[in-house]
């Protein structure tokens, strides 16, 4: 008898400790009682962007040679790319896309191209050579966790798009057509 009312005893106080256990809200988790922020990066893709280096327009069929020394540029786009989160935002996107990005290109040199003028899509009648710097766009997620009376829950602080350029010299010279 003795032990049979020990083994009830123990299965009740093992029973009470395992409710007590469940009882603990989730929100005692770390995240919840910290102030946190975890940063996303979604939506990734590379893509071309316009500098400040270009010829003279110039009409279909006319061949454009461009030499000239020049310094180009081209800065980061987009809210997400600006303010105190941005050296955060800007080592995020690098590590998601295995490149280096920050918030402005630079690069001097004598850019020496050339490149006849085709037949302008419809609504346009002039071309010019462009010099185009690869960027990353993406989607930057800020976000934290906040305990309520059972749970913790995720919130997001914002979500906004931009685009970075690439550090490394990655350039694509075509006919910009207005």
């Amino acid at each position: 008898m003795r032990r049979i009312a020990s083994a009830a005893l123990a299965t009740a106080v093992l029973g009470a400790g395992t409710v007590v256990l469940a009882a603990t809200p989730a929100s005692a988790h770390p995240d919840c009682e910290s102030n946190h922020y975890y940063y996303a990066i979604s939506g990734k893709k590379t893509v071309w962007k316009a500098t400040n280096v270009h010829s003279d327009w110039a009409r279909k069929g006319v061949t454009i040679s461009y030499a000239k020394n020049k310094t180009g540029t081209w800065t980061a786009t987009g809210t997400a790319t600006v303010g105190a989160d941005a050296g955060v935002i800007f080592a995020k996107v690098s590590t998601s896309f295995s490149v280096s990005v920050g918030k402005s290109w630079a690069k001097s040199d004598t850019w020496t191209y050339s490149a006849t003028v085709g037949k302008p899509p419809a609504g346009k009648s002039k071309g010019r050579l462009m010099m185009y710097h690869e960027a990353k766009g993406f989607t930057v997620t800020k976000y934290h966790y906040l305990p309520n009376s059972t749970s913790c829950y995720k919130s997001n602080v914002y979500k906004k798009s931009g685009t970075a350029p690439v550090k490394r010299n990655n350039n694509l010279w075509a006919i910009q057509y207005s």
